[in-house]
């Protein structure tokens, strides 16, 4: 195995129209099939972690659901090291959700927990969620949420209704006091808010980031300087496939001027200690 990645949508179910245009990823490139999906993966020699994609607030209930991409990793298990499930911050109650995750936490394919907050409309940090994450504190299982920009509602009128606040990475801040166990990741580098990410990753220990989104030569320079310093230890492999391709992620990584021992961390280890994989 070479990598670990650590944010993975299926496109055997679909794919997003908008991120695949600003992408510039034409969907009839994507693989269609599940056994056309896990072979891309074996074949690069890397394991995905599957997400299952959120109730939103401004769009329709997604099929890549927590019981779909839970039966690819049944299906697959040499392709996908499990899932990082999604609840539905829009709908029902606290007692609901919690419900549902009291359920998932059951699964030991459940690697972790996957939030958009712009997109489902609430902040980390709000504290008629902290319920919810002191169960997940508890179960030990590391929470994912989207930060800054979102191509979802990009460029259009009032952005789809979505609002990037949402997603400002200082969310987590207050987030990562509240609750020292939960282990905490920031997706994506978080533009326009890279300093404010880097920032509150330093301070709080129980916060990770991610490079997904981005080919390595392309992240912002402030980050990929973090990633090799301060923050070797808490930085892991992501794409945002199959809106970023994972055989050119790979193979912009591994050409990135930096120590093998960090990129080993970066592709593998960490992930690997982070998940339990």
């Amino acid at each position: 195995m070479l990598a670990v990645d650590i944010h993975v949508h299926p496109s055997t179910r679909g794919v997003d129209p908008q991120a695949c245009a600003y992408f510039k990823r034409d969907p009839k490139d994507l693989p269609k099939s599940e056994e056309g999906l896990a072979e891309l993966f074996v074949r690069q020699k890397a394991k995905g972690l599957l997400i299952g994609w959120h109730p939103s607030t401004v769009k329709e209930a997604s099929p890549v659901t927590n019981e779909y991409v839970l039966g690819l990793t049944a299906k697959f298990p040499d392709a996908f090291a499990g899932v990082l499930a999604s609840l539905d911050m829009v709908g029902g109650d606290a007692a609901e959700r919690i419900g549902q995750a009291e359920e998932l936490l059951r699964n030991p394919k459940v690697r972790g927990f996957k939030f958009h907050p712009p997109d489902q409309g609430f902040y980390p940090n709000d504290r008629r969620h902290y319920g919810l994450w002191e169960l997940l504190e508890g179960g030990k299982k590391p929470v994912m949420f989207h930060t800054g920009f979102t191509v979802l509602g990009a460029g259009s009128d009032g952005g789809g209704g979505i609002a990037l606040d949402y997603g400002r990475p200082i969310h987590l801040d207050t987030l990562a006091r509240d609750f020292p166990g939960l282990k905490i990741i920031a997706a994506h580098p978080g533009w326009p808010w890279q300093e404010e990410l880097i920032g509150i990753v330093t301070h709080k220990r129980n916060i990770y980031v991610d490079t997904s989104g981005y080919l390595a030569d392309q992240l912002p320079e402030i980050f990929r300087r973090a990633i090799q310093g301060r923050l070797q230890d808490k930085a892991l492999f992501g794409t945002d496939f199959p809106y970023v391709d994972l055989g050119k992620a790979l193979s912009s990584f591994e050409k990135l001027e930096m120590k093998e021992s960090v990129k080993e961390k970066i592709l593998i280890s960490n992930a690997k200690e982070l998940f339990g994989i």
